[in-house]
């Protein structure tokens, strides 16, 4: 399926929403899928990818973390370490323990991983996930699921074969595994306000982590160990953080196809060239083909305030969608969400184990390719100072990836993008 020719068609089929599934001829799909101990392999070691290896491994009994890569040994130590404090849960050695650009595809090869959980940079989002389904393996994604256009096609094509072969799916947009905004999108879908015209959305936050630079560091590794302030690894932080903001917004507006993009953007207070060449602000229209508009800002500036949020304006109300709160027109609140839910973080794994035990097809691609293509254009838009559509994004040229994938690689950094010069690729 060519995404450049049809876009609407894309995924046709592809079970998206947390309570839907579809049953399926899956490895998985008989009755010894419920007990059988799901073995699992981390690629990238950082906190977020901690953090997940953990989650799932609380899911149930039958779960074990067998494998561990990442670029740079000292983080693959460091996860062991922590990981072997989990007792049987986690089977880990030197030989299941993977460093370097290739330590990924040591993961593929071993015949026992169930389960890949990826989270390295995004922009070797769409290179590990080919290799997993190459392999054979059920993929759980963090976002972004890329940094470009052409990171984007690899990772829907991908996607695409996950469905083909059976091989299940899960991108890390938490905020959907959120039992509160589960239970507000019901009523929003239910008619509660009414039509929505309006989508309001912010993820305005602080300034993060900086490791500095070491004398014996090259400029590859350099840029990867500080990989937020690269557009070819992070996306900028319009896709790498602020992402799920957006995603909230496509969900509101019913995951719809996108008419047009317009952003702002700029530097104002991560100036100095330690900081590579990414924006510290955003400000973005999106107008959907179904008349629905949004209206989202992002930042990441220390000592400004920080507000991360969503409201949807209706034709009988409005919506704060982030903190599960309805009011009529008069501004009355009519409703607001109860009762105790999972962590999202950790439901969002219940999610894709459980459809597994069960043999019930799981595959979230359609709407995190949307979401992702909806951050990029937000990006390109902000770069160029041009209002782009889902059509620019498709048959755009643009790739960001290096000439080769070595520590000794010569990569400078990107000039920083200045709207009305820089020119859409």
């Amino acid at each position: 399926m060519n995404l450049t020719h049809n876009r609407r068609n894309f995924m046709k089929g592809s079970a998206a929403l947390l309570t839907s599934s579809i049953a399926t001829q899956s490895a998985f799909a008989d009755t010894a899928a419920k007990t059988k101990k799901l073995k699992v392999a981390l690629i990238g070691c950082g906190g977020r990818g901690s953090g997940a290896a953990s989650q799932i491994l609380k899911v149930d009994n039958n779960i074990q973390l067998v494998a561990l890569a990442d670029l740079f040994p000292d983080k693959v130590a460091a996860a062991q370490k922590r990981f072997s404090r989990l007792g049987d849960k986690v089977q880990l050695s030197d030989d299941t323990c993977f460093s370097g650009f290739d330590a990924y595809k040591k993961v593929m090869a071993m015949p026992e991983v169930d389960i890949v959980l990826l989270a390295s940079p995004p922009h070797f989002r769409p290179i590990h996930m080919e290799a997993a389904v190459d392999a054979g393996k059920h993929i759980f994604a963090e976002k972004p699921l890329a940094c470009d256009p052409a990171g984007l096609k690899r990772a829907a094509e991908a996607i695409r074969k996950c469905e083909e072969k059976g091989l299940y799916f899960l991108c890390g947009f938490c905020y959907r595994f959120d039992g509160p905004k589960v239970e507000t999108m019901k009523q929003i879908k239910e008619g509660i306000i009414g039509d929505i015209i309006n989508i309001q959305t912010s993820y305005n936050a602080g300034g993060l982590w900086h490791r500095g630079r070491k004398e014996d560091w090259s400029d590859m590794e350099w840029q990867m160990r500080n990989w937020l302030y690269f557009t070819w690894l992070s996306g900028d932080h319009i896709v790498e953080q602020a992402i799920h903001s957006i995603d909230k917004m496509q969900w509101l507006a019913g995951d719809g196809d996108i008419k047009s993009v317009l952003s702002f953007g700029g530097r104002q207070s991560r100036t100095d060239a330690k900081f590579g060449n990414v924006y510290d602000h955003f400000s973005v229209n999106y107008e959907f083909q179904n008349g629905i508009t949004g209206n989202f800002t992002c930042r990441q500036q220390g000592g400004t305030d920080r507000y991360v949020g969503d409201v949807a304006y209706g034709t009988k109300g409005k919506v704060d969608f982030q903190r599960g709160r309805i009011y009529n027109s008069k501004g009355e609140q009519i409703w607001a969400v109860k009762g105790k839910f999972e962590q999202m973080h950790q439901h969002e794994q219940r999610v894709l184990v459980e459809h597994l035990r069960a043999g019930k097809y799981f595959n979230n691609g359609e709407e995190s390719i949307k979401s992702c293509g909806l951050g990029i254009l937000g990006r390109m838009s902000g770069y160029t100072g041009k209002k782009l559509t889902w059509d620019h994004l498709m048959k755009s040229k643009e790739d960001l990836s290096p000439s080769a994938y070595t520590l000794d690689t010569p990569i400078s950094v990107a000039p920083v993008a200045q709207p009305g010069i820089t020119k859409f690729v």
